[in-house]
């Protein structure tokens, strides 16, 4: 019998969908982070549940030789990355194969998985993140989250954010000291500051800045802004963000701009964007023009046809799409994203596409007089609602592009429309979040004639 507190000489023979290692102690599955199939080791058993336990890495005993050396300091305590410890043409096959074994075992979906298509330099890529800021040992800190707790890892340097956002949230504990701003505590829920997101233009190197806080009280404004463009003339864009709710959801309901305007712009296959704090854009802006030229060339558009883009967010596929089509109709439920839609249109001067704002399982159903031709679907990681699908399946559209961040609800989707007409072709992995575990897929299928 396997007891906490142990330590077991294991052989990992598989790897978890998040990128654990598996290793079996008298047949009892035990998950250990930064292990690597093939690799034999000492562990130590830190958590049992009746079906399976976890345990922490002591030695290597055999390594394997795709393991390398993490570039950054705080990857074994922060909870950002989890597949660093990889190389890199380790990590695409192991998306490629979690996604061909998701498809399989929870969708019951046999279709073609191409390799994963990968990053030139898988570093210094997102174009977005939060960063919450605390206090420790009188100290204030900032960086990201332990894995699976609120303990806040104080980074000096993060390898996927961009060089320069990594040396403004350094200088910004430097700023908020001397400005003597309160760091919120989620314990007491007091203090002013909660956190920093941001936003980069990857077309025009600007800067956005959304500062998180729990009041809206906000002193020293005009010395905050002069510091912070001072040092760093990139910066375009700050919102204040206000967030009084005692919840560990970091954007509140109401935001004004202290600086500029609350939009950044940027360019996505020749195409131009503005983009607000609030508005969903892909975090990887190399990749995501690789993954919607693939969408496009599934979809295989025609200047006859009529499309729709569900869950359209600010218009990026619905735009690139309408230069190829007869019209585009993008559906979305936030109404910010939908303003910067319409204003993107008009920047590109783009007629023939029209924006609804709504949710797309309630605006779906009506657009039946439409005949669409092609339907785009890039959701949220809980994938689609079964109204949605069901939906869509009544409309009967002949071809159908779904690009997908959870592959697991992807497979759930895909089950139920395999299920009522539809035929997955192929499907073409891509690394958006290199040194992690997660994938983006994008997905053809079509209506089987009957």
């Amino acid at each position: 019998m396997v007891q906490k507190n142990t330590y077991y000489e294991v052989t990992f023979t598989d790897l978890t969908h998040d990128a654990m290692g598996v290793c079996k102690i008298d047949g009892f599955p035990v998950f250990v982070k930064d292990a690597l199939k093939g690799e034999k080791a000492m562990i130590k058993i830190t958590k049992l549940n009746k079906n399976f336990g976890f345990g922490r890495l002591i030695e290597i005993r055999d390594e394997s030789p795709f393991r390398k050396l993490p570039i950054c300091e705080h990857y074994h305590v922060c909870g950002g990355c989890n597949m660093m410890h990889m190389n890199y043409q380790t990590q695409l096959d192991f998306k490629k194969y979690r996604t061909q074994e998701t498809l399989r075992k929870l969708g019951k979906i046999e279709t073609v998985v191409h390799n994963t298509v990968g990053m030139s330099n898988p570093y210094y890529y997102r174009n977005k993140a939060i960063v919450p800021f605390g206090m420790r040992h009188g100290k204030i800190v900032a960086g990201l989250y332990r894995p699976r707790s609120h303990e806040i890892v104080d980074i000096r340097r993060c390898h996927v954010f961009p060089k320069v956002i990594s040396d403004i949230i350094r200088y910004c504990k430097t700023l908020f000291a001397e400005l003597q701003y309160t760091i919120y505590d989620e314990t007491t829920h007091q203090g002013l500051i909660r956190g920093l997101m941001f936003r980069t233009s990857h077309a025009e190197g600007t800067i956005a800045l959304t500062l998180i806080t729990k009041e809206a009280k906000l002193t020293e404004k005009e010395r905050l802004i002069h510091n912070l463009r001072r040092r760093y003339p990139g910066i375009v864009s700050i919102v204040h963000n206000i967030n009084t709710e005692k919840t560990n959801v970091m954007l509140g309901s109401k935001s004004r701009v202290l600086f500029g305007e609350d939009t950044i712009q940027d360019t996505l296959l020749d195409l131009s964007y503005e983009i607000s704090h609030r508005s969903f854009f892909q975090v990887n802006p190399e990749q995501t023009a690789l993954l919607y030229q693939k969408a496009l060339d599934y979809a295989a558009l025609k200047p006859t046809d009529t499309v729709i883009d569900a869950y359209c967010g600010i218009g990026t596929i619905a735009l690139t799409a309408a230069r190829h089509v007869k019209q585009v109709i993008g559906i979305e439920s936030v109404k910010e994203a939908v303003k910067n839609a319409q204003q993107n249109a008009k920047t590109n001067r783009i007629d023939n596409v029209r924006f609804i704002h709504g949710l797309a399982e309630t605006i779906l159903p009506d657009l039946a007089e439409h005949k669409p031709d092609v339907l785009f679907i890039d959701p949220p990681r809980k994938g689609c609602e079964k109204p949605f699908l069901e939906a869509l399946v009544k409309l009967a559209v002949p071809r159908v592009i779904y690009v997908s961040c959870n592959v697991a609800t992807l497979a759930r989707d895909l089950n139920f429309l395999q299920a009522n007409g539809y035929t997955v072709h192929e499907t073409t992995p891509f690394d958006m979040f290199p040194q992690t575990s997660h994938v983006e897929c994008v997905v053809l299928m079509s209506r089987v004639d009957k």
